[in-house]
């Protein structure tokens, strides 16, 4: 079974008398139509330890960071728009080679996170890129984009985001993206200081 849900037909769809029904709400009447007791699911993930409950906030659920991480890929794996993890080894290989070898210090100075993180987590981000942003950039732009994004690094690294946080973090977007449009502009900027020969050629 596949299953595929847009968000803006979710907004735009609604009954004859008008109701709609938002993302949470249509995920809930999915699983009763798939006929699944939400609260036999519910108390077997809590079993399970899949979920847990917040003690801070009555009735609401955590999700394990493990299993959060195996739902995304699930989602993304699924997805015929997003390159499958064999597609993408070499690219992110390449990716890897930009970044330093060393680990990223902690605000003490102590060395913490790998720049260049594990091959598994780096094909995660670059297909949830690829989920948000589609194929607008070739391969050769991004690894361009990376690697202008290095570059700029050559003296003081303690700014530069490692890897896995450079192409998507949650809550901040993609610094990928703002690089690979940068290079849109770059390219604009050169095609713009040639009108003037294209002029003189046309004339």
């Amino acid at each position: 079974m596949k299953i595929s849900i847009d968000e803006d037909v979710v907004a735009k769809l609604q009954t004859l008398d008008g109701r709609q029904l938002n993302i949470g709400e249509l995920l809930v009447c999915l699983l009763v139509k798939l006929d699944y007791n939400i609260y036999e699911v519910i108390d077997e993930l809590l079993n399970k330890g899949v979920l847990l409950r917040d003690t801070n906030i009555p009735d609401k659920l955590m999700i394990f960071m493990k299993y959060s991480k195996l739902v995304e890929s699930i989602l993304l794996q699924s997805d015929k728009s997003v390159p499958k993890q064999e597609e993408l080894e070499e690219l992110v290989t390449t990716l890897q080679e930009f970044f330093p070898k060393e680990r990223k210090c902690d605000s003490a100075g102590i060395p913490k996170w790998s720049y260049r993180g594990n091959k598994r987590d780096i094909t995660n981000r670059l297909q949830k890129f690829y989920k948000l942003y589609g194929n607008q950039w070739s391969k050769e732009q991004i690894i361009q984009a990376t690697q202008n994004y290095v570059n700029r690094f050559t003296n003081d690294k303690s700014y530069m985001k490692i890897l896995q946080y450079f192409i998507y973090k949650d809550g901040e977007g993609s610094q990928l993206a703002n690089e690979l449009e940068g290079l849109d502009i770059d390219d604009s900027v050169i095609l713009d200081t040639n009108w003037t020969a294209n002029l003189s050629t046309n004339g």
